[in-house]
């Protein structure tokens, strides 16, 4: 199995939920981390957990949202370490709205922070990437760099009062769909990441968001165990990453049996939703 000791991986959305817990992750196994977020106590805290397992952290804080944060939080990853050998594109969010009501100013939000926000750290990394040399000691694939971005199970299936966010997970989807053909012969690879619900304060948040309250969509998967299963995706890369064992196959079965998964979908989210 692939060492991780030494390898420079930059995070975004790393103060909390799967960014925090993956950066912990990593830390255990010796790579150095590059952490940028927007909230700058919540941040620190995670980069001294981390630095407790004796590896290298450098914090920024930054926004997503905003283009010329994203390139320089991977120029801050070049100027610390010399290379960019993983990006993982975490930050996002979601809100409770229907498709109809929601407004022009949420929608331009989420795309922004979600898509856009994907979109600009993969390219400050692939341009990165790109130039590097290519680690002998890797596979071929994955010797000049390896990019991740963490969509969701609604990339294959909209959720009812998730359509926007559903929206930005498919869109990241294909992305990375292209990217990873269109940089597979420069040894950059490209990978996303598909969980379900998890124990992190994404319903809180959308719920903070929205005129509406959300209780969760069944079962939490801990946050620990995604960020594990990311370390393995990083150690062996693969396409796409589903956390919860056969996800896939049940939203695959959704998008061929349309009026099931309408059911489903319904029945999972809107009994879980409140005013």
């Amino acid at each position: 199995m692939a060492s991780l000791s030494g390898r420079v991986v930059v995070i975004t959305g790393a103060s909390s939920g799967i960014g925090a817990a993956t950066a912990v992750a990593l830390a255990e196994v010796g790579a150095k981390l590059v952490l940028g977020a927007r909230r700058v106590e919540k941040l620190e805290s995670v980069a001294q957990r981390c630095r407790k397992s004796g590896t290298e952290v450098v914090t920024v804080v930054m926004d997503v949202a905003k283009r010329e944060e994203c390139f320089g939080l991977v120029r801050k990853a070049v100027e610390k370490f010399g290379r960019v050998d993983v990006m993982l594109a975490n930050a996002g969010y979601g809100f409770l709205a229907k498709v109809e009501e929601t407004t022009d100013a949420q929608f331009e939000e989420i795309v922004t922070t979600n898509v856009k926000g994907t979109w600009w750290c993969m390219q400050a990394a692939a341009e990165v990437m790109r130039k590097q040399e290519a680690k002998g000691d890797r596979p071929a694939r994955v010797g000049r760099g390896h990019i991740l971005a963490v969509s969701s199970g609604a990339a294959r299936r909209g959720l009812p009062l998730y359509g926007m966010y559903a929206m930005t997970k498919a869109a990241q989807l294909s992305l990375c769909e292209a990217m990873r053909v269109e940089l597979q012969a420069e040894g950059i690879y490209v990978s996303t990441i598909h969980p379900l619900t998890t124990a992190t304060e994404f319903f809180e948040v959308a719920s903070s968001k929205s005129q509406l309250r959300s209780t969760g969509l069944g079962h939490a998967q801990p946050v620990e165990v995604v960020a594990r299963k990311i370390v393995q995706l990083i150690r062996r890369p693969r396409p796409e990453l589903w956390p919860v064992w056969g996800s896939n196959a049940l939203l695959s079965f959704a998008t061929l049996f349309p009026r099931i998964g309408d059911w489903a979908m319904g029945r999972t989210v809107l009994k879980r939703t409140r005013v």
